[in-house]
């Protein structure tokens, strides 16, 4: 079986399990691919498992939210996915409409964050 990441937190339907979440995928699987009437796709519901998945990872498991073991793949450091992540969230895109330098203080973002950031600007 294939697992499907879907809504704005890229969430499966092995989450309503798991930990929890208010999806339904009997329902789900009547309605379009794009549906937004999905509950999977429905902000509370997607919004409220991503809080449920960041509780038992940091409260119950007492682990970082940057860890390798991370539910998200852009929360795993070394990873591909992560490191656009970090370089996305100290130089944001010219369409966001923002400077393309970013205004974020550097010195109040984590130490880990800085140096991927930092890594990313050096010239290869």
């Amino acid at each position: 079986m294939v697992m499907r990441s879907e809504g704005l937190l890229q969430l499966s339907y092995a989450d309503q399990k798991r930990y929890g979440c208010d999806f339904n995928r009997q329902v789900d699987r009547t309605l379009k691919a794009n549906d937004p009437a999905k509950t999977i796709l429905q902000p509370k519901n997607n919004l409220e498992c991503g809080v449920k998945i960041l509780v038992n990872q940091t409260i119950v498991q007492h682990k970082p939210l940057l860890t390798r073991s991370g539910y998200w793949s852009t929360s795993q450091p070394d990873g591909p996915s992560y490191r656009v992540f970090a370089k996305q969230m100290t130089n944001p895109p010219a369409a966001h409409g923002l400077p393309t330098k970013s205004a974020i203080d550097k010195s109040a973002t984590t130490k880990s964050v800085q140096d991927d950031a930092n890594r990313r600007q050096t010239p290869k």
